[in-house]
């Protein structure tokens, strides 16, 4: 049941560029408690991982190219070679045995082939090897860490090959969960001891004094959570708005702010005093920030459906304080969402790149004199972060100034690949 399960999310990621968590755990909850979600999970991230090494393996079977296999074909032959050569709890014949009956039910006159790739796997698995690093040396890293080549290139060429590789190798770690404590509903120490004894481990942040790593059972299911008493976010994004720095009193305006971690974050530093101005394009995804904020205790969030692309007189002039966290390629966070390396281009990168730009100017229009905007991405593209805040300094340096910068990523700070600048208005 459970590799089926996992054959049809990979499937749906791979025919409707489906997220992987969101696939993941649509599939779990309609199986309910009848499926192991654990061996659905390293299965289907396990793959998603993988995928290049695997191809580069079943590749070695095959009398004709890779590309000519069948993509539901290939998919039933990657999630069965991952069991074989990472799941050591898994016996050889049982990932074989529950290919080729998937095959016979699921794909025609493919189960004879699936079970000739998969028994040569078995019987050359301790030959497979990597790619010869010193003959193809981007061939070599593409295939341990699969990771497309053009990738590769592209992030050597902005940060380097020791950041590349270290990048690359933290992939495929499993990210803390991080919350952020809500301290309009109660103090870190509080939370922590409430955690504990509920079952949780509870350590500090690394860089926010608001930040809890929370480690146990689904933490979603804690009282906490449903009190509104903390959420979950990465460390790098709490950052940004540690950055802008909110007072209480002040206008803030959050031209992206769908799911509303930021601009809810911002409220709080304002101790729920002054004005917040929540924009996004979709207004459903504005129902779940207008909720997270009730859930909150936040009072002072107004909600409002607009084109971030597109200026805004009614707001220009108007904020002591701008969070501008773009659409991006979400490079920084594929240790969440693996399929962002296969699905992701550099033509996508450069279409984002004239989004973003807009959205940045639109933002500093809306700032008073004096005034801070804090620019952001779930991303470590060198193009949509330095490059694109250099190109508007340079264009707009008279006005406005650079004050803070980082490119936060998982080796070493530990959180998520996550750019954040910020940028003062010149009185």
């Amino acid at each position: 049941m459970e590799r089926k399960i996992a054959f049809d999310i990979l499937n749906q990621i791979e025919k409707h560029g489906a997220y992987s968590n969101l696939a993941v755990n649509e599939a779990l909850k309609k199986a309910g408690n009848n499926a192991d979600g654990a061996f659905v999970r390293r299965i289907v991230y396990g793959v998603l991982e993988n995928r290049i090494r695997l191809d580069y393996c079943i590749s070695r079977f095959l009398k004709s190219n890779i590309d000519q296999v069948k993509w539901k074909t290939l998919n039933l032959l990657r999630m069965s070679v991952y069991q074989i050569l990472f799941m050591d709890s898994v016996p050889d014949y049982a990932a074989v045995n529950e290919a080729v009956a998937i095959a016979k039910k699921e794909l025609v006159h493919q189960d004879g082939f699936v079970n000739g790739v998969l028994r040569n796997v078995i019987r050359n698995k301790e030959k497979l090897g990597l790619p010869d690093p010193k003959k193809n040396p981007l061939k070599y890293l593409s295939v341990r860490y699969s990771f497309p080549e053009w990738m590769i290139r592209y992030l050597a060429g902005g940060y380097g090959e020791d950041f590349t590789e270290r990048f690359m190798a933290s992939a495929a770690d499993v990210p803390p969960l991080t919350i952020r404590v809500n301290r309009l509903k109660t103090t870190p120490e509080e939370l922590k001891l409430e955690l504990e004894e509920e079952g949780y481990e509870v350590l500090p942040g690394r860089h926010s004094e608001n930040a809890l790593q929370v480690r146990g059972r689904d933490a979603l299911s804690a009282k906490g959570f449903a009190e509104g008493k903390f959420t979950v976010q990465d460390e790098a994004s709490m950052m940004a708005v540690e950055a802008l720095d909110p007072q209480p009193g002040e206008t803030v305006i959050d031209l992206c702010a769908a799911p509303g971690g930021k601009a809810v974050y911002a409220g709080e530093r304002m101790e729920n005093r002054g004005r917040i101005i929540a924009c996004d394009l979709s207004a459903a995804k504005l129902d779940i920030v207008r909720r997270t904020a009730e859930k909150h205790g936040l009072t002072i969030l107004e909600c409002e459906a607009r084109d971030a692309t597109l200026r805004e007189e009614a707001f220009m002039g108007l904020a002591d304080r701008v969070i501008c966290d773009v659409p991006c390629s979400g490079l920084g966070v594929i240790r969440r969402k693996p399929e962002i390396r296969y699905t992701k281009t550099m033509e996508d990168i450069r279409r984002l790149c004239r989004i973003q730009y807009r959205i940045l100017e639109n933002a500093a229009s809306c700032l008073k004199p004096g005034g801070t905007l804090v620019y952001s991405t779930c991303t470590v593209s060198p193009l949509e972060n330095q490059n694109l805040v250099n190109h508007f300094l340079k264009k707009n340096g008279e006005e406005f100034e650079e004050v803070f910068r980082r490119q936060y990523s998982p080796d070493p700070d530990g959180t998520d690949g996550f750019f954040v600048c910020k940028i003062i208005k010149k009185s």
